[in-house]
């Protein structure tokens, strides 16, 4: 008997079909532990987001937290020098500040990490996953890549540092052309200069166009290069059917530093924010003493849960009322084979409140074991459901 995955919320049926997808790809599943040492976070909170962590002291004296981030995590077990490259997949829980409150939020995760030797075929195979993850848990998808090289090379050749430097990565992230300017301004850049940070903003758009004008930026081999790596990563993404789904944003900027090179981000129809970051950090590793590179993305499992149109209709489609003198095996009975028909049931004694369920038939249990259906569509509260 198959299994019908219509039955389940978006975040689960997300959850098994990039199961399979990662698994196709050679990807292994890494299990972890719930806790983390505190200092693993507090040694590297320059890679954090925020610095608030929920710690807690143990029984035998340690001082742990929960995890606020995988990447790290996985980083700190892999090997120092792999034979071949690490190809990861998990699915974890997270725990973080919450941009709309003053908690913390428990966020399930879902991702990928690809750690060892790092080239343009290993950074096109992780976008490809990138696009395809985004494919498998919403049609209606954008996939955006950027490239953090390319950005700070360009700031560097313009001799921003220190302040001006933050504050023009902050308008950049806002896509803020104005306080782009008044950064371009601040730090004495005018004329070509000026109009090269400003440019950044409007660097948006289908992979072809945005290249060519992000060639005319270029000033030296850094970024050049940079551009060289997305042209073959876009180019990956168009060659498996998902090119009208991407598109090239190099003002995607991270302020953390966990990102050095490829830039991606996914978002879903129906959804405000973003459901899919990652990018390359071969700094991580670097801090780590690890060899090679290292790239890879997140899904937020917890944001996809609150897709539209998730909940089917009705939860069940028979309910099964039995009374007090009905068998234990004729109820079973009835319930196994409505099952075996493909079926979501749930069986309740008929004096019994249904509560809030919603049901698209339900069937009496007689004396004899045989249904007899006596409704269509129903809830207890059904104004309200």
């Amino acid at each position: 008997m198959s299994c019908d995955t219509g039955v389940l919320a978006p975040a689960e049926r997300a959850s098994l079909a990039l199961r399979g997808l990662f698994e196709q790809y050679g990807y292994r599943k890494y299990r972890m532990g719930q806790f983390e040492e505190y200092s693993l976070y507090m040694d590297n909170k320059s890679f954090l987001p925020s610095e608030n962590v929920i710690a807690f002291t143990d029984l035998d004296g340690r001082l742990l937290a929960l995890k606020p981030d995988v990447t790290l995590s996985i980083v700190r077990h892999a090997a120092a020098r792999p034979a071949t490259a690490e190809k990861l997949y998990y699915v974890e829980n997270v725990y973080r500040p919450s941009a709309e409150s003053h908690t913390f939020k428990e966020i399930s995760q879902m991702g990928v990490e690809y750690i060892g030797r790092m080239d343009r075929c290993a950074m096109a195979e992780v976008a490809v996953l990138a696009a395809r993850s985004l494919a498998e848990v919403g049609g209606d998808y954008l996939l955006e890549i950027g490239h953090m090289r390319f950005t700070a090379a360009l700031l560097d050749a313009l001799g921003l540092r220190d302040g001006p430097r933050s504050r023009a990565l902050a308008a950049l992230g806002q896509k803020n052309g104005p306080a782009l300017q008044a950064a371009a301004a601040e730090a004495g850049l005018n004329g070509r200069d000026g109009a090269a940070l400003a440019g950044l903003a409007g660097l948006y758009g289908p992979a072809p166009e945005a290249l060519d004008r992000a060639r005319a930026l270029c000033r030296g081999p850094e970024m050049a290069g940079a551009l060289a790596e997305l042209e073959d990563v876009c180019a990956a993404v168009s060659a498996v059917g998902c090119g009208e789904k991407q598109q090239l944003d190099l003002s995607l900027v991270n302020g953390t530093g966990y990102y050095n090179g490829l830039l991606l981000r996914g978002y879903l129809k129906g959804l405000p924010r973003a459901v899919l970051t990652g990018g390359r950090y071969d700094n991580i590793l670097k801090k780590f003493g690890k060899a090679g590179g290292g790239i890879g993305f997140a899904l937020d499992l917890s944001e996809i849960a609150r897709l539209p149109g998730g909940r089917p209709a009705a939860e069940i489609d028979l309910l099964i009322r039995y009374g007090p003198q009905t068998g234990a095996a004729q109820l079973a009975k009835a319930v196994d084979a409505a099952v075996r028909q493909g079926l979501r049931v749930r069986a309740l004694p008929q004096d019994e409140d249904a509560g809030r369920l919603r049901w698209a038939r339900q069937a009496r249990l007689d004396a004899d074991g045989a249904l007899e259906e006596s409704g269509k569509g129903g809830c207890a509260a059904w104004e309200s459901c």
